[in-house]
C-alpha cells in the first residue's frame, strides 16, 4: 500500500489593532513552516494526481478516482482510510464508464455527473438513489452550454457552471460573452435551469484570447462562489452577485491573454492558454480557521501542453476571512507543493506537497507528501 503523507508547518497569526492596518492585506498573517507529519494510506492502483478533493462533514476527507472508479474515505483527524465506494459501471447501480463531476454533501449523499448531461445521486455504499437526465434543448436554443463536470450542492439548490456553446469563443464580441451566464441554478423537480450570473464586463475586457472556463465552490454560509481566472471572487448572496477583490499580490491584474491574434490556430497555444499561465485554480473554505484560501498556479510551460501528469513547480495561496476581505497571502516555495489539495483541522491548514520535483521524494517515489500550515487564532482581533 502506498502512502500519502502530510508535513506540517505553522500559520501565525498576527494583526494590528488598527482597523486600517486591516485593508493592508499581506501584513495581517505570517507564516512560518514546520515539520509535523500526517499519513493517508492510497490504495493499491490509485495514482497521485488529479482526483476529485474535498473536506467533508467537517471530519473527513474524500477523494474520487477517476481512473479506479474508487471514492476513498479518509478521517480528518488521524489521517485514516476509513472506507472505500468502488463505483459500478453497468448493472442496477451503473453509472456509466464516465464521470465528468463529483460532489459530496455527507458520507451519504454523493453527487456524480456522468454520461450525457446524467446527475446521480448515491449513498455510502454506491447505491443510486437517484437519477436525472437532465435537459439542456432550451439552454442549447439561447447558445449557452452545461459545464456538467462543474457543480456544487449550496444552501439552496444545485448550480452548474456555464459556458458559450461555441468551441472557439474567441468568434463571439466580448459583449456577446457578457450576456452568456457563467452560473445556473438547478431545478430537479422542474427539469429547468435559471441563470444566475453573468460573465463580467470587467473580466471579459477586450480581448478574449485567453481562458474563460468558470470553477465553482462554497463559502463560509455554503454559498455558491464563483472562481474565474482573475482578481475577483464572484459571491451569490440572497440572489445578488457580489464582487470581492481577492487577488495575488504577485499575479498580474488582468487575465494572461494570448500574443496571437487567435488562440484557436494553434492547439498547444490553447492549452497554454488554459492550463499553464498564471491562473487562479481552487477555492477552499476552512472552518476551524474560518478562513477561504484561494489557489493561485504560477506560470510554467512544460515542453508539451498535453503532457497531463505535468505539475506547476509554483504556487501560492490567498486567505480571506468570512466577510470576503483578504487578510493575507504566501507564494510557496518551488517543487515543493501541490495546490489541488487543501484542507483544515483543528491543529492547521494542511497542503499537498506531492510534488514529482519535491527533493524529498526524489529516489524514493512510493507516496504523496503533504504540508500543514498551522494556525493558532481561528478568529480575527482588533
Amino acid at each position: 500500500m502506498k502512502k500519502l503523507i502530510l508535513f506540517s508547518g505553522l500559520l501565525s497569526l498576527l494583526f494590528g489593532c488598527n482597523s486600517a492596518d486591516k485593508s493592508a492585506s499581506k501584513s495581517e498573517l505570517q507564516l512560518n513552516i514546520t515539520d509535523t507529519i500526517k499519513t493517508l494510506p492510497l490504495p493499491i492502483g490509485v495514482g497521485h494526481f488529479n482526483h476529485a478533493f474535498q473536506s467533508v462533514e467537517d471530519q473527513y476527507l474524500l477523494f474520487f478516482d477517476y481512473k479506479s472508479f474508487q471514492v476513498l474515505i479518509y478521517s480528518k483527524a488521524d489521517g485514516s482510510l476509513i472506507k472505500t465506494i468502488q463505483l459500478e459501471q453497468e448493472g442496477p447501480n451503473g453509472i456509466g464508464k464516465f464521470v465528468a463531476g463529483f460532489f459530496a454533501k455527507s458520507l451519504d449523499e454523493i453527487y456524480l455527473t456522468a454520461g450525457t448531461n446524467t446527475l446521480f445521486k448515491i449513498d455510502g455504499n454506491g447505491k443510486i438513489l437517484q437519477k436525472i437526465q437532465m435537459d439542456t434543448g432550451d439552454l442549447e436554443k439561447d447558445g449557452v452550454s452545461l459545464f456538467s463536470n462543474i457543480f456544487t450542492i449550496a444552501n439552496d439548490g444545485i448550480y452548474f457552471a456555464a459556458f458559450p456553446l461555441v468551441f472557439e469563443w474567441t468568434s463571439l464580441s466580448p459583449e456577446e460573452l457578457t450576456k452568456i451566464p457563467n452560473l445556473l441554478k438547478f431545478d430537479s423537480l422542474a427539469g429547468s435551469f435559471t441563470p444566475v450570473s453573468y460573465f463580467p464586463e470587467e473580466f471579459v475586457g477586450n480581448n478574449l484570447n485567453k481562458a474563460i472556463f468558470p470553477i465553482l465552490s462554497l463559502g463560509p454560509d455554503q454559498e455558491p462562489v464563483i472562481n474565474l481566472n482573475f482578481r475577483n471572487l464572484y459571491q451569490v448572496k440572497n440572489g445578488e452577485v457580489q464582487a470581492h477583490s481577492a487577488a495575488h499580490s504577485e499575479f498580474p491584474e488582468e487575465p494572461t491573454t494570448s500574443s496571437m491574434s487567435n488562440m484557436f490556430e494553434d492547439m498547444n497555444e490553447i492549452m497554454k492558454m488554459i492550463n499553464n499561465v498564471d491562473i487562479y485554480t481552487d477555492l477552499f473554505y476552512l472552518p476551524e480557521q474560518e478562513l477561504l484560501v484561494r489557489v493561485a498556479k504560477f506560470e510554467d510551460i512544460p515542453e508539451s501542453t498535453a503532457d497531463a501528469t505535468f505539475l506547476a513547480s509554483q504556487w501560492g495561496l490567498v486567505f480571506l476571512d468570512t466577510d470576503y476581505k483578504k487578510v493575507g497571502e504566501i507564494t510557496l516555495e518551488p517543487n515543493q507543493y501541490n495546490g489541488q489539495y487543501i484542507f483544515g483541522t483543528n491543529e492547521g491548514i494542511w497542503i499537498s506537497t506531492d510534488h514529482p520535483e519535491n527533493p524529498v521524494l526524489v529516489g524514493t517515489w512510493d507516496g504523496e507528501y503533504m504540508h500543514d500550515i498551522e494556525v493558532y487564532n481561528n478568529k480575527i482581533y482588533g
